[in-house]
């Protein structure tokens, strides 16, 4: 593929997708529909790649960034004069121009390399991919002669009603012959209903020319099917999660029920590890073996360590350690760390935090950028006031400490080892170590305080 150069259109906006967003960037079960085919192209040895932008083209820039040529389609006049637009980069170049469409996301490495041989090997000076649907609606069809030789593709928009029934469809796959494609698309007109520069009649214009025309029939139709609106979007995502979750299962994962179970690929799970419903694991979240995790739980590029029960809790870039348990509706924010069998339980907060090995807190806290040691009980109704409205301030607690109920840890504070604070405690300085703190108004009971208000009412 050394003498191939490969361009990817994604220049539209995408107007069945009803969006502000450039339809290749919407999400597809965990990544941008381009990144389906950047990821595609990566496999091939192409001597240039090239990705044509129009609408909302630094978006697409921000994502891609500088490993690829960028061209710039200011005005979306057509497939056609979207290409023309990478004449002058591509001007030195000698070769065929493969072209892509950067909504058709499960084109495959293999198909590819068999478009290119048969077009190269013939010396073809344009093959097509083509595919067979039962239900062609909103693709332009194949136009072949008696004798079975195409004679020209024609979008839906300007069928004939007797052509409606074509099933052989155009899939905006092409290698063309450089020099000859950009003579043909010289010659392009807007002479069709939509009034645009048309890719597709290139075709008629080599074959009128005495060029010929070479084609390969794609037997997986869903390989080149390109994701034209949300409904395509869904189903697309469907079968995405579906063969990731059939993937974990063959390696022995238990997935309770897969229609409510949503598992981005590049996702690692151990075996016996069981994955209960409405779970979604996103990005490049690791889980060893033998955990459980779910229901109604939500991991994003999370690290978890063998044997942890997650149970209907979120954690967002943070690690488990092996044996710890999360949640009911726990909260890990990024950067916290639970380390060997902890516990995070009921409406808990971490942030930023250090969970020490078999430390507890077992309901109603939060704890932001703190480090607690290990067997550390903190009570209930426990905060880390670790913002000053300016900076943040870090919570040491060592090793042994017990936390009373209903305490206020005012940062920066230390909490020496084995010491002990009692409940409804707000604590502002260090506490040494084997020491109690109790910071808290002594309790004054007012006689006859009940009585005094209601006369005071008469």
């Amino acid at each position: 593929m050394n003498d191939t150069a490969v361009i990817i259109m994604a220049a539209g906006k995408g107007k069945r997708m009803k969006s502000n967003l450039p339809k290749v960037l919407h999400n597809l079960a965990g990544k941008p529909i381009l990144n389906y085919v950047l990821d595609t192209v990566d496999q091939l040895e192409a001597k240039r790649k090239l990705l044509i932008v129009g609408y909302k083209s630094d978006k697409i820039r921000e994502l891609v960034g500088d490993k690829i040529e960028y061209v710039e389609q200011k005005e979306q006049l057509g497939t056609a004069h979207a290409v023309l637009q990478t004449k002058k980069l591509l001007s030195d170049f000698k070769g065929d121009v493969l072209i892509l469409s950067g909504d058709v996301p499960f084109l495959t490495v293999k198909t590819i390399k068999k478009l290119l041989k048969h077009h190269q090997t013939n010396n073809f000076c344009c093959t097509l991919a083509s595919t067979i649907l039962k239900n062609p609606k909103g693709y332009g069809r194949i136009i072949r002669d008696k004798k079975g030789e195409i004679k020209g593709i024609i979008e839906e928009v300007d069928l004939s009603a007797d052509r409606k029934t074509i099933t052989e469809i155009n899939s905006g796959i092409y290698c063309f012959n450089k020099d000859k494609l950009f003579r043909a698309l010289e010659k392009i007109t807007p002479d069709n209903k939509q009034g645009e520069y048309y890719l597709t009649d290139t075709v008629e214009i080599l074959l009128k020319e005495g060029l010929t025309v070479g084609n390969i029939i794609v037997k997986n139709y869903s390989e080149i099917l390109g994701i034209n609106s949300r409904l395509d979007l869904a189903d697309t995502s469907r079968k995405v999660y579906q063969k990731t979750l059939q993937d974990l299962m063959l390696q022995g994962v238990t997935i309770i029920d897969p229609s409510s179970t949503f598992i981005e690929q590049g996702v690692k799970i151990g075996q016996d590890t069981i994955i209960y419903p409405f779970t979604i694991i996103e990005k490049d979240t690791k889980i060893e073996e033998s955990c459980l995790v779910g229901p109604y739980s939500h991991l994003i590029d999370a690290n978890i360590g063998k044997g942890v029960r997650v149970w209907a809790s979120i954690i967002e870039s943070s690690t488990v350690k092996e044996g710890a348990n999360i949640g009911p509706y726990a909260h890990l924010r990024p950067e916290t760390v639970v380390e060997k069998g902890a516990k995070i339980g009921n409406f808990v907060e971490l942030k930023k935090t250090v969970m020490g090995e078999g430390s507890k807190a077992s309901h109603l806290t939060y704890l932001g950028d703190a480090t607690i040691g290990k067997k550390v009980n903190i009570g209930a109704g426990t905060i880390t006031c670790n913002y000053d409205g300016e900076k943040k301030h870090k919570t040491i607690i060592k090793n042994g400490v017990f936390i009373g109920s209903n305490n206020s840890l005012v940062a920066p504070v230390k909490l020496g080892k084995d010491s002990y604070t009692g409940a409804g405690s707000t604590i502002t300085r260090d506490v040494p170590a084997g020491n109690l703190a109790i910071a808290r108004s002594r309790q004054t009971n007012i006689s006859g305080w009940r009585k005094k208000k209601k006369e005071d009412k008469s």
